[in-house]
């Protein structure tokens, strides 16, 4: 089966008016690699003119809206993803802040040494943290997204960890004694 041309604008106005044309079709273009390349060239440039022009306000929206979106689709992946643990989207998120742990820990009223533990998976976040999160993020990445991430991590532990989970047994008495069928 041979392929069929594509038709071009040149083309299609000898059939129908400019108008029709505009609201009917999307059409290829008829550039030359060269002239695609400058067009490129003068994209980038203007792009990079643009983004040179941006408040440090409107970076660091467009960075936390990038987080988001990861982390997002992050929760479509089937296991967990260490990046994507609960620490190191928090320490992620201070980062594009450009501040520092003091600062951060005020902003949120928690205690340094108590930042400095989640951050180090010393401790677990709790609700209200994530609350604050939210708040802090301007609404940006929702309280949870936050518990998602803390969630995954503690699921792939459940699913791992075996020996935890045969010690446990051992503490149960009078366990009920049929077993669900998958």
């Amino acid at each position: 089966m041979g392929s069929k041309k594509e038709p071009t604008y040149e083309d299609l106005s000898k059939i129908y008016s400019d108008e029709e044309i505009a609201e009917s079709f999307v059409f290829r273009s008829s550039m030359s690699a060269e002239e695609k390349k400058s067009a490129d060239e003068e994209f980038k440039r203007l792009r990079f003119e643009q983004l040179k022009n941006m408040s440090d306000e409107q970076i660091l929206k467009g960075e936390l809206m990038r987080m988001r979106l990861l982390i997002k689709d992050y929760f479509d992946q089937p296991s967990f993803i260490e990046e994507y643990s609960f620490a190191n989207q928090l320490r992620k998120y201070i980062s594009l802040l450009k501040k520092t742990m003091v600062e951060f820990s005020n902003d949120i009223d928690i205690h340094k040494t108590k930042l400095s533990r989640l951050l180090n998976n010393r401790e677990n976040p709790n609700i209200e943290l994530m609350y604050r999160l939210e708040h802090h993020s301007g609404m940006m990445i929702p309280a949870t997204y936050w518990y998602r991430l803390f969630a995954k991590k503690q699921e792939e532990e459940i699913k791992s960890d075996s020996e935890k989970r045969v010690k446990e047994y051992k503490r149960v008495k009078n366990e009920l004694s049929f077993k669900l069928t998958a």
